[in-house]
């Protein structure tokens, strides 16, 4: 990829978002703007292709995946003065969540090194500012509510070289809900407590860490157990979290 300086007019760009579990991929950039620094792959748009099309190739010569773009979830604008105030370097980027369809991971064009990075971790690593603002929106808090119309398939199962099941809730707009075994089982056991129980309506579950001695084998310190709270309280938080509390709003069931 030839970089551009003292462009006449901005450069459009691409990057791919590729997550996987808590973690996400990222590129060790060769060349300016920010060599050295970790940054979601991409580059600019060639002449004649779309931005998908440019996100596709880019991933493919920085990562070596073959990825599928779905919708794009961040924009920016990257404009770099030099010591006269001359703009050096204007790039408007689009980043796309994507999935990958096939291809090995290995860095290439771009990029000195190619890494899946759990998110925590990324947010230590030397970041463009760019990609640091994206990983913090995607590490702000949001609602998801998912019915039976929002939802595609739904799979359960043990992923190959794992030891615990995943439930995978695939939507119809792409996206994916994955939910670990021992998430699922507390809760189950919630969800059966109060189906069953002839007058109970609600149940809270907090996180807890369990020293080793006191949890099963090889499950995360992390468990869900169910919070001493009354009833009424927990009807409350959960109508006011949900905003279902406006005046007019009415419940529909699937």
């Amino acid at each position: 990829m030839e970089f551009r300086e003292y462009p006449p007019t901005p450069i459009v760009g691409v990057g791919g978002v590729l997550l996987r579990e808590e973690k996400v991929l990222l590129v060790r950039r060769k060349r300016e703007p920010g060599a050295g620094l970790w940054s979601i792959p991409g580059g600019h748009v060639r002449l004649g292709e779309t931005l998908k099309e440019a996100c596709v190739r880019e991933m493919l010569e920085e990562t070596g995946l073959e990825v599928e773009p779905v919708r794009p979830i961040y924009a920016f604008d990257y404009i770099e003065r030099d010591g006269e105030r001359n703009v050096k370097y204007h790039y408007v980027v689009v980043d796309f969540l994507c999935r990958q369809v096939g291809g090995s991971l290995k860095p290439g064009g771009d990029a000195k090194e190619v890494r899946w990075v759990p998110l925590d971790q990324a947010l230590k690593l030397r970041l463009t500012s760019s990609t640091r603002e994206l990983l913090r929106e995607l590490k702000r808090p949001f609602s998801v509510v998912v019915r039976n119309r929002d939802v595609e398939r739904v799979l359960f199962g043990v992923p190959k070289g794992h030891k615990h099941a995943r439930t995978l809730f695939i939507l119809r707009d792409g996206s994916k809900i994955v939910f670990q075994e021992a998430t699922m089982e507390n809760v189950a056991r919630a969800l059966v407590s109060v189906e069953m129980h002839p007058i109970r309506r609600a149940i809270a579950l907090r996180r807890v860490e369990l020293p080793r001695d006191v949890r099963k084998p090889d499950y995360d310190s992390n468990q869900l157990l169910e919070e001493e709270l009354d009833e009424d309280e927990i009807v409350a938080e959960i109508t006011r979290e949900l905003g279902l509390d406006i005046a007019g709003e009415g419940d529909e069931e699937e």
